[in-house]
């Protein structure tokens, strides 16, 4: 019952300061935010920051972000009839009038003009300004835990908390968008040279992802291709080693096909918050169990591994 009181507690802590972030986005809409400011506002590690707000909010904070603008822009055009497209753009920090529609325009299914037309036609312009909506003011309230918005949380996630050892690997270390070109390069390079030594019918695969590509410009991402070494091997070959801290994390166990992984990372992070628990500072990594070519659905057999903060 303690535990399950001390997750709980937890849970909403996490859900207390993603509102924090929510609410110092709203109050900043004029200008471009830096993740690391957002994020130290709500007394979040800029580490895991991105994947706990989209656990809890279930949108990226670019996403959020570009939604709560445009639906206050909404507002704006409504509530100040006389201030120009272009004013309103310049003013929650679109590039320009023409950016600013082609947005609203993908959100709204109309354009600004159309849309300020349409809702002056229908009755819909507020009568004074003290009476217009505010999605501003709204966000910047105190916010009420319950009214965060509600994530799918139908897949059940097969997860426990392992403490699992150090893991001292060689790796080969590819950068550039997460997929074929780029990650699967980097296993073949590293199974090239592990194979004829053995080590593949010995060692553990990994795979670390050091950048969240909704964040890091995908041609900056950093993966590396990791095997576990034997604590007596000697490398003489050219290839770099390192090693994987070890300690409390949460395991998340997945079989998916290729075009899968992001949800799977998705749903790990949702149990992972959904359960009260605390990321540490250093980097979630992949176990992977088989070849998905010798599957018979096509599917890889992987551990999500995250990391629990450990507390002095």
């Amino acid at each position: 019952m303690e535990q399950k009181t001390i997750t709980q507690h937890t849970a909403l802590e996490y859900k207390r300061r993603v509102c924090l972030a929510m609410n110092y986005i709203s109050q900043n809409l004029d200008r471009e935010l830096p993740l690391e400011e957002i994020a130290q506002q709500a007394s979040f590690s800029m580490f895991h920051f991105h994947r706990i707000f989209k656990a809890v909010v279930g949108e990226t904070i670019a996403e959020f972000t570009r939604r709560i603008r445009l639906e206050v822009a909404a507002n704006h055009l409504l509530s100040k009839p006389n201030d120009s497209i272009t004013t309103i753009a310049l003013h929650y920090a679109f590039s320009s009038s023409q950016n600013f529609s082609k947005a609203f325009r993908q959100h709204f299914k109309m354009t600004p003009s159309d849309y300020r037309k349409q809702k002056r036609k229908f009755g819909n312009t507020p009568s004074n300004l003290e009476n217009a909506l505010s999605l501003k003011a709204t966000y910047a309230m105190t916010p009420s835990l319950s009214d965060l918005p509600k994530t799918n949380r139908s897949i059940k996630v097969k997860a426990e908390i392992k403490t699992l050892p150090e893991y001292h690997v060689a790796y080969i270390r590819k950068i550039g968008p997460y997929g074929p070109d780029t990650c699967e390069k980097a296993f073949n390079e590293l199974c090239q040279w592990a194979g004829p030594k053995g080590l593949l019918n010995t060692g553990i695969v990994l795979g670390v992802y050091w950048d969240n590509p909704e964040v890091t410009p995908p041609e900056k991402c950093r993966v590396d291709a990791c095997i576990s070494l034997p604590s007596e091997a000697k490398l003489e070959d050219p290839i770099a080693t390192q090693t994987l801290q070890g300690g409390p994390f949460a395991v998340c166990h997945f079989e998916v096909k290729p075009d899968q992984f992001q949800q799977a990372w998705d749903n790990a992070f949702a149990w992972f918050v959904d359960n009260g628990y605390e990321c540490g500072d250093h980097p979630c990594y992949e176990i992977y169990y088989n070849n998905a070519s010798e599957h018979p659905e096509g599917k890889w057999i992987i551990d999500i591994c995250i990391p629990l903060l450990v507390k002095p």
